[in-house]
């Protein structure tokens, strides 16, 4: 009598497991139906909001070349070109992550040489540097290949985003890249005399639009997109960002 009593319990038990184990199935189903709905109305959102968006930049560029036009409403123009290309990078920003979440983001490898790559890289970031008056450098610690495979776009995407945020928040002194590779692994390291990241915020400024307290103080401190989208886009690739 025991033992039968003890079975229907566990029998019981199993069915209760059985019944919460489906209702978590349908739960996971309806998030991730809800997940798939918001990436394409934010897909299809983008796409919308990108044509007139251009509209008003392209027109704002004309009458910036104006010569007639009267300084007052010159930087007027210049808010509107800013504002309208904020608006253009937090688009493609948002557009990024529906894209990695949906699944839908396809790495182009191709064969990058990879010297020549780097060279671009540092060629594009070094008057920025410069324009703030700070030193740019980048410096090869270990020999490098000469090709390598992989989308070239989305790793430039992501050393360019980093760079130019070492850039923005360094008031004085120095950005250094430093580029090794040793056992088929690359591994990128940005340096820079900034006001650094406090611990507290080293995940934190990885969430969407999040910023760290230097990122708060900064007047012209981005969509808080760009650090998600350089995360998602390493991983994607097969890498670590830390």
């Amino acid at each position: 009598e025991e033992s039968d009593r003890q079975t229907a319990l566990l029998l019981r038990e199993i069915d209760a497991h059985n019944a919460t184990d489906a209702q978590l199935q349908r739960a996971k189903e309806a998030a991730e139906a809800a997940n798939l709905a918001k990436s394409r109305f934010l897909t299809g959102m983008s796409h919308e909001l990108r044509a007139p968006l251009n509209g008003i930049l392209g027109y704002a560029q004309v009458l910036q070349r104006d010569p007639a036009m009267p300084l007052a409403r010159r930087e007027a123009v210049e808010v509107i070109l800013r504002s309208g290309r904020h608006l253009l990078g937090l688009i493609d920003g948002l557009l990024d992550i529906s894209r990695i979440e949906a699944g839908k983001l396809r790495l182009e490898r191709t064969e990058c040489v990879f010297p020549a790559f780097l060279d671009q890289v540092v060629r594009l970031m070094r008057p920025q540097a410069e324009d703030k008056g700070l030193d740019f450098e980048c410096v090869v610690q270990s020999r490098l290949p000469d090709i390598v495979h992989v989308d070239e776009k989305r790793l430039r995407q992501v050393l360019i985003n980093l760079l130019s945020n070492a850039v923005k928040y360094t008031e004085s002194g120095r950005v250094r890249l430093s580029v090794r590779y040793a056992r088929e692994l690359m591994q990128f390291d940005i340096e820079d005399t900034g006001p650094g990241i406090p611990a507290p915020d080293l995940e934190r400024i990885f969430l969407p639009f999040e910023r760290s307290w230097a990122g708060e103080r900064q007047a012209d401190s981005g969509t808080g997109l760009g650090l998600t989208v350089c995360r998602m886009l390493t991983h994607v690739m097969g890498g670590e960002l830390q």
